[in-house]
């Protein structure tokens, strides 16, 4: 299928999403997206009008100023977020400090934290930090949201990352896989330990709108005080957050109706 011009104009701005270069000319762009330097010049001078990007030195652009009031219009405005500050606020003063709150959505086949509320910021060497995408098999966050997708979907990303899957405990064959998932799916809330690096363990649990999993709802806690104790009190706590998101949010969808 031919693409069209908006196409290319959002292909073109995904590009200064990559993790590992974030910074374009018109000409890398034009041959990245297999586009004339001609086209690839309007694109480039449509976004910076509107302030998607910006000319940090002669010819070269990085992502602008619009993005950054966007993020600040995400914050205030999202339905979602909006319902979860209170929520995340109490499960957090059960936590031990140095415990953090996150909100995830669920986001083209991965996981990305929108969402943090903390006392005091606890840094982990490998994080669900906010706006960073996550794969599905990594972590509570993640493992909660791939166990409530339906299976079809669920096996696809199987069959992309088998051997993420086994290595982070899921299985080494899709029946094993399979099992795994509906037992996760049966639990309120799971519990993973030291998947996203060795100093943070994570308890989290679904958030559903009226028809499918939107996200998820999850403390994130240093492994040193994730005892079987504190663990075991948490549990609960989360799994409430998480019912009581997904109250909001069922509610919230009723209303679109």
């Amino acid at each position: 299928m031919k693409e069209n011009s908006q196409e290319r104009l959002l292909r073109l701005l995904s590009l200064f999403a990559d993790e590992e270069k974030g910074e374009w000319s018109v000409d890398e762009a034009s041959v990245h997206l297999g586009i004339s330097a001609s086209q690839t010049y309007r694109y480039f001078r449509t976004l910076a009008s509107a302030g998607y990007i910006s000319a940090y030195t002669t010819g070269r652009y990085v992502l602008g100023p619009a993005i950054i009031e966007l993020d600040r219009k995400l914050r205030i405005g999202d339905p979602m977020i909006h319902a979860a500050r209170s929520i995340m606020r109490e499960m957090l003063s059960t936590a031990p400090s140095a415990s953090i709150a996150i909100l995830c959505r669920y986001f083209r086949g991965q996981v990305m934290c929108v969402h943090e509320e903390f006392e005091t910021y606890q840094h982990h060497e490998i994080s669900y930090e906010r706006g960073q995408p996550r794969p599905l098999y990594q972590g509570a966050a993640s493992k909660v949201i791939l166990a409530n997708l339906p299976l079809r979907q669920a096996r696809a990303y199987f069959n992309h990352a088998p051997d993420k899957f086994n290595q982070f405990g899921l299985g080494a064959n899709w029946t094993e896989v399979k099992r795994s998932l509906r037992e996760l799916r049966s639990q309120p809330a799971i519990i993973t330990a030291g998947e996203l690096g060795t100093s943070a363990s994570g308890i989290s649990a679904p958030i559903y709108d009226d028809k499918r999993v939107l996200g998820s709802v999850s403390l994130v806690l240093p492994i040193t005080v994730a005892t079987e104790e504190v663990t075991s009190f948490l549990m609960p706590v989360v799994a409430a957050a998480g019912q009581e998101m997904t109250r909001k949010m069922q509610h919230l969808a009723q209303l679109q109706q």
